[in-house]
């Protein structure tokens, strides 16, 4: 399984939330900093605008061309909901590009989306006690995250971010009765997030055949180091 350190991004800043509130939030310095002592110590990345999911813009663009000039495999979203914003960040060299509301509320920006970049679309489904949450994880839907996936899965996705929004931020662990339920229902490549915070979290996410996960808070907390990180990624590749 492989582990995708989280950089989450407002007004230049990393922050973390917990459960999406903008009200708990927490910073932790600057990006380029980040990006640049992480540089060539693990291979993957991932990369929200925050900023952006709430505005309904990409606002971190330059940070996202920096982590690749960097070197990683970039997987990045956040505000992505027009086709100039989509290949704007297309542009930045992004590998893997998050849609999340869009993905939801126009199917039909999907479908295009797929059609142009392919794989390289991945879709950010969040919720909370099984519920699809859209527009930053602001309002909640009446979708269930198994019908949703299920629907992203006929329409050609390959790639699910899934985040439990009640796990995050909170350092307890994942939601891994949602993640094996979801593994049941999709085949396609499955990125777990939300909670993940020790290698305990990392082995039940790998025996449930997870294929990737974020972790966030607990590696800029300092609850995990970067050394930590790298060594469980070996030890359940």
């Amino acid at each position: 399984m492989r582990l995708l350190p989280a950089i989450d991004l407002i007004d230049g800043k990393i922050v973390r939330l917990t459960e999406g509130d903008f009200n708990t939030e927490e910073q932790y310095g600057d990006p380029y900093e980040k990006l640049k002592e992480w540089r060539g110590r693990v291979p993957m990345l991932h990369l929200i605008d925050l900023e952006g999911a709430k505005a309904g813009e990409p606002r971190h663009l330059n940070v996202v061309r920096f982590a690749k000039e960097c070197g990683f495999f970039v997987q990045t979203g956040g505000g992505i909901r027009s086709v100039e914003a989509l290949d704007a960040v297309m542009e930045t060299g992004a590998d893997r590009v998050l849609l999340g509301t869009k993905a939801f509320t126009d199917p039909d920006f999907l479908d295009a989306a797929l059609v142009k970049y392919g794989d390289r679309i991945a879709v950010a489904l969040d919720a909370y006690d099984g519920m699809v949450a859209v527009n930053g994880w602001q309002e909640a839907t009446t979708l269930r995250d198994i019908d949703a996936a299920n629907d992203l899965v006929a329409r050609g996705v390959k790639t699910i971010l899934y985040t439990d929004i009640g796990s995050d931020g909170k350092l307890n662990g994942p939601n891994l009765e949602r993640m094996r339920a979801l593994r049941a229902a999709v085949s396609v490549t499955l990125i777990a997030s939300g909670g993940v915070t020790t290698e305990a979290d990392v082995q039940a996410l790998s025996d449930a055949q997870i294929d990737e996960a974020v972790v966030g808070k607990a590696l800029l907390s300092g609850k995990v180091s970067l050394d930590q990180l790298i060594e469980w990624e070996a030890r359940h590749a």
